[in-house]
């Protein structure tokens, strides 16, 4: 571990500029994708090369509008060989073609069809897809691809629709379906009784017509109060800015601080003082050598991994922990079970986990 932290899953976000304006955005720190921007993007990715994650999620921001992103992808994969996912908002993915041979999955944003699409991320979802048509029939393309959609009560009456057409490009695309944020706000489809029983019933008619269709809402109803959950993934997942500036939830108080976007006025803000109090409890907590996992920033990046440290299932793990085959040792495993053991659940499985990361039945 290092600072605290597995390290096993690090996203990075390679810029900050991006050339759409989604709903779901922090405004705060998205820049315009003609705004300069002068990084040593080589330099940053020797400072994540020091953690060696397994899984490499490069976001932004949009990283097509990186140039050198294919070089760097290059470096990561000559240096330590990790799991690359490219998230890329739909815009332009033959900008991507040179990263191609260094891409093991690309997620392209898309909410629905249409207008559907164009409400929230401000293109056509038709000419997403048909953007995606051409590059599944691209001979250079071998990525895994997923479509990210977040469901909304704005959308939900549309997924069937989108299934359907994504499952007459290619039965190799995988839907992955993801519940809005906050969980609890106006978008929400859980947020009414009986909000998570209709989704299901629309999930459950898509998967039985299409087959590769997920979701993570599970993940996220564990929860019994959205502003002060348990987050088990923070102890495995790290976060860097585009200059590779560590910024993530489970490691040093210090980290917390090196993304100083809008920090003092996020802390301002309704329940800031709490956010604040909570990672100085934590950082306190973990320099005596207690682990606290205690967070009141809910999101659903990674929460897929705190169910099976549960011991539970969930429709994405098989998915999420693919990443790992091949790259997790058996000390890594060891390391895994004494830390989930001892500190989140007694009955932890190891060879389950494993199983599953290998893709053996279980």
């Amino acid at each position: 571990m290092i600072n605290n932290n597995f390290c096993w899953m690090a996203t990075w976000m390679v810029t900050d500029r991006c050339n759409l304006r989604c709903a779901y955005c922090d405004p705060n720190i998205m820049r315009r994708a003609n705004e300069p921007e002068v990084i040593n993007r080589f330099e940053a990715l020797d400072r994540i090369a020091a953690y060696r994650p397994k899984i490499l999620n490069i976001s932004g921001g949009e990283p097509s509008l990186v140039k050198e992103l294919s070089g760097i992808l290059a470096r990561a994969k000559a240096v330590w060989n990790p799991f690359i996912r490219v998230v890329h908002n739909g815009t332009a993915p033959q900008k991507l073609a040179e990263s191609f041979p260094y891409i093991d999955r690309l997620v392209i944003s898309v909410d629905g069809p249409g207008e559907v699409n164009a409400a929230t991320r401000g293109i056509s979802g038709d000419v997403v897809l048909d953007g995606i048509a051409a590059l599944m029939d691209s001979a250079d393309f071998r990525s895994e691809l997923i479509i990210n959609t977040v469901v909304t009560e704005r959308n939900i009456d549309t997924l069937k629709r989108l299934a359907a057409q994504i499952a007459s490009i290619s039965p190799r695309i995988e839907l992955g379906l993801a519940p809005v944020m906050p969980p609890d706000g106006e978008l929400s489809v859980i947020r009414a009784p009986g909000g998570y029983d209709r989704f299901l019933k629309a999930f459950a008619e898509m998967k039985s017509a299409h087959g590769a269709v997920t979701h993570d809402f599970d993940c996220l109803l564990r929860h019994k109060n959205f502003r002060k959950i348990q987050c088990y993934n923070q102890y495995f997942s790290v976060h860097f800015s585009p200059r590779g500036e560590l910024f993530t939830c489970g490691a040093s108080l210090g980290s917390q601080l090196r993304r100083t976007d809008g920090v003092y006025g996020k802390i301002f803000k309704k329940g800031g003082i709490k956010k604040a109090l909570t990672i100085l409890t934590r950082a306190i907590n973990g320099f005596v050598g207690r682990v606290d996992f205690t967070c009141r920033n809910i999101c659903s990046c990674e929460s897929w991994f705190d169910m099976l440290l549960l011991g539970s299932d969930t429709e994405y793990a098989p998915t999420g922990l693919r990443g790992f085959r091949g790259r997790l040792t058996n000390d890594d495993y060891a390391e895994l079970d004494t830390f989930v053991k001892k500190h989140i659940n007694a009955n932890f499985d190891a060879e389950r986990f494993k199983s599953i990361v290998e893709g053996r039945p279980r």
